[in-house]
């Protein structure tokens, strides 16, 4: 079994850096997108602890043979991106970002970024944890393939939470 993990909004809220950005770039998108993928704002991001907590139990419980990160994050970003990793304590067998010319929706990539690894590991059971609606529709369409909404994990542990006070 091999488990795949998302990073922005699943694993680490980067609504800061995404503010930041904004507000650097004043309107123009091109600027903006340049903000968001480069590790200049990367230290504003904070870790979703429900989610980490959610899939360290399910790396416990499932032992995947292969633990990945597939992210639209850019390839400028790998150097900060395996830093934040290993501060959450997530040792991923591999990471893969999104190429400098890469342009295609994040569905897309991701999709093909989740065959290429199927292949590569052999693995014919995958479990994706994403934020995105797209993409956990997107690749829930693909055989053996078993997404989970990181939204209803944070969402679940809150309910808990509260359920037990």
């Amino acid at each position: 079994m091999m488990l795949v993990l998302d990073l922005d909004g699943t694993l680490f809220d980067t609504s800061a850096r995404w503010n930041e950005c904004e507000k650097l770039a004043n309107g123009n998108k091109r600027m903006f997108w340049e903000c968001y993928q480069s590790p200049r704002f990367m230290n504003l991001d904070k870790p979703k602890w429900e989610v980490i907590e959610f899939v360290k139990q399910l790396i416990e419980e499932k032992e995947p043979e292969v633990i990945a990160v597939v992210s639209g994050r850019s390839e400028k970003q790998r150097e900060a991106t395996l830093k934040q990793l290993s501060e959450i304590g997530i040792e991923p067998n591999e990471v893969v970002l999104r190429g400098e010319k890469d342009f295609r929706k994040d569905h897309e990539f991701k999709r093909d970024a989740v065959r290429r690894l199927k292949e590569k590991y052999d693995q014919n059971k995958v479990i994706v944890i994403d934020d995105s609606d797209a993409v956990l529709e997107y690749l829930g369409k693909e055989g053996e393939v078993e997404v989970i909404d990181a939204k209803k994990i944070a969402k679940r542990e809150r309910k808990e939470n509260t359920n037990t006070l």
